[in-house]
């Protein structure tokens, strides 16, 4: 019987270094849906800290906005 070959896990780089939010020293709007969908997968799904690159403070106010956006129908659930 032959064994199983497990899949390797590639773990995924994050797209930047430093936060966008930060360095446009600007904060997350749901209004402004265009930034928010950069940060939200092809699934819908709100990308982690460590994909987006985005700090704390943003990631909370992001998910808040992004969240907002969805319920007005601005961006995919």
């Amino acid at each position: 019987m032959a064994k199983k070959q497990r899949k390797k896990i590639v773990k995924e780089r994050p797209i930047a270094t430093k936060c966008h939010f930060c360095e446009t020293k600007s904060i997350p709007d749901y209004k402004d849906y265009q930034t928010l969908s950069k940060f939200v997968s092809d699934r819908g799904r709100i990308l982690s800290r460590e994909r987006s690159a985005v700090c704390a403070k943003h990631q909370r106010a992001m998910s808040k906005e992004i969240q907002r956006a969805r319920f007005l129908a601005l961006l995919p659930y």
